[in-house]
């Protein structure tokens, strides 16, 4: 991660609930309920489909897909490193916001956010914004 970039902005909160995002397409469920130890030993409990379709796409067969997804999920969560951390985010809430540096996640260099929904709420993956 950059460690001179400020992340304190989240990305915007349209009002509804995870839940609510899955029914209108823009989060899946994700199946893995394995705890992450570099996100507060929480499971990631949603992914915005952008992002799963991305890595998705990077499977060597349609039959590889979910796993493929799920493995570089995992990897991603690794490398992600909480953003109260981050020079001039001192103040920001810890276990509230994980960032990965970017990488190439189909075309395109991009960050990956981890963000928690309230306290001790799930995880949801998502391109930063």
């Amino acid at each position: 991660m950059n460690r001179h970039a400020r992340t304190t902005h989240h990305p915007p909160h349209d009002g509804r609930s995870p839940e609510q995002l899955v029914a209108a397409g823009v989060l899946r469920r994700h199946a893995d309920p394995s705890p992450h130890p570099t996100l507060g030993h929480s499971p990631i409990a949603y992914v915005d489909t952008a992002l799963w379709a991305e890595l998705t796409a990077l499977a060597i067969a349609p039959t590889a897909a979910e796993a493929t997804a799920t493995a570089l999920l995992h990897a991603l969560a690794d490398r992600a490193v909480d953003a109260a951390l981050a020079p001039g985010n001192e103040r920001a809430p810890h276990d509230d916001l994980y960032v990965t540096d970017p990488a190439h996640i189909g075309p395109d260099r991009r960050a990956v956010w981890f963000q928690r929904t309230g306290p001790h709420g799930p995880i949801t993956a998502a391109f930063a914004p």
